[in-house]
């Protein structure tokens, strides 16, 4: 995969679109203090396109934060 154009910079960052677990191939380890993701509470309202299984989106919510705990500057909480 090569690094798209970020959607939109700012002198703060940069917001990216795209699988999230392969964005994170593109970051140094401990380069990040925050991560934000979709609550699980929106798979509860029917979306136009569809919605995954709750336990298929904690799974992989799970799966995420496993992979994300790395990329934390070691200032940033992470419980």
């Amino acid at each position: 995969m090569v690094l798209s154009a970020p959607l939109y910079t700012t002198n703060f960052g940069a917001a990216y679109v795209g699988d999230s677990l392969e964005l994170l191939d593109y970051l140094d380890s401990d380069s990040i203090d925050l991560v934000m993701t979709s609550p699980p509470f929106a798979l509860q309202r029917e979306k136009s396109y569809g919605n995954v299984d709750q336990e298929a989106y904690v799974n992989w919510l799970f799966a995420f934060c496993a992979c994300t705990k790395r990329y934390f500057l070691r200032i940033s909480l992470f419980r």
